[in-house]
């Protein structure tokens, strides 16, 4: 628990300071902060510290494997951060950044963004289940498996394991693209602020106001979701900080008063996003 609170701490730092007043350089800044999120993902268990009773424990070879992907995740960053950050410009390959070298990368380079690949590829699967994974996976085969697919299914000329581990992991247009630059500069900070509002006792102020108001009301389970959002989206800016705080409760409250589980997430969604 207090490492989840440490690791939280840290990050929500690294955010503020690095995206109000940079140190580092922007893509090294991107590769730090996809390590921290990746990091909190995959180290979720006390893996860290290995204990007297870690081989005595029934599940040491599952503690074994988390405890590798650890210092994987750790090894995988770590290199393309010095690789990539000029501070560390005494340690490039051949005096030149992975960016500057991109078709001429090395053995290391392709094995470490292979392994870097699967590690953010195991990152989402346990953060948000198989779905998005699979679809990368799928997508990815079908770069590879081009060449021998049949007319119908869209043939193109393949490309190799190497290419698509340059694009997606070691470049500036795959992991560490413009989708992580806007979760980086923008909607970490918007959820950031989303969440101290509820901790501080706001977001519910704002529905308790809406209960009031409509609650008695016909479909009043519905209005309280879309004004609360709608005043929370005047305060967060963010459709995504606006249904992790009031969604977790109007959510359940509609469905409590009888809407479909669809209509209440439809409800929600439509309500933050104009909010």
């Amino acid at each position: 628990m207090r490492l989840n609170i440490l690791r939280s701490t840290a990050l929500s730092l690294f955010v503020l300071i690095e995206v109000n007043y940079p140190i580092l350089s922007p893509q090294s800044g991107l590769i730090l902060f996809a390590f921290l999120g990746v990091e909190f993902t995959l180290a979720n268990e006390p893996v860290f510290v290995i204990q007297q009773s870690f081989l005595s424990n029934k599940d040491w070879l599952k503690r074994l494997c988390h405890f590798l992907l650890a210092i994987g995740t750790i090894g995988c960053f770590a290199y393309i951060f010095v690789q990539t950050e000029p501070l560390f410009k005494k340690f490039w390959v051949d005096d030149r950044s992975l960016g500057n070298r991109a078709g001429m990368e090395s053995i290391v380079d392709y094995t470490v963004g292979s392994i870097g690949l699967l590690l953010v590829l195991e990152s989402a699967r346990r953060s948000i289940g198989w779905i998005l994974p699979a679809l990368a996976v799928l997508f990815m085969s079908y770069s590879i498996f081009g060449s021998i697919l049949p007319d119908w299914l869209f043939p193109h000329r393949g490309y190799t394991w190497s290419r698509i581990v340059s694009q997606v992991f070691l470049g500036s247009q795959g992991v560490f693209g413009i989708a992580l630059r806007v979760m980086f500069t923008y909607v970490f900070l918007f959820v950031l602020f989303g969440n101290v509002l509820e901790k501080t006792g706001s977001t519910s102020y704002i529905i308790r106001l809406a209960e009031r108001i409509f609650k008695p009301t016909t479909g009043g389970s519905a209005k309280v979701a879309v004004i609360s959002s709608g005043v929370m989206g005047s305060l967060s800016g963010s459709a995504v900080a606006n249904t992790a705080t009031t969604g977790t409760f109007t959510i359940p409250m509609m469905q409590s008063a009888g809407f479909k589980p669809t209509i209440a997430a439809g409800v929600e969604a439509a309500a933050s996003s104009g909010g």
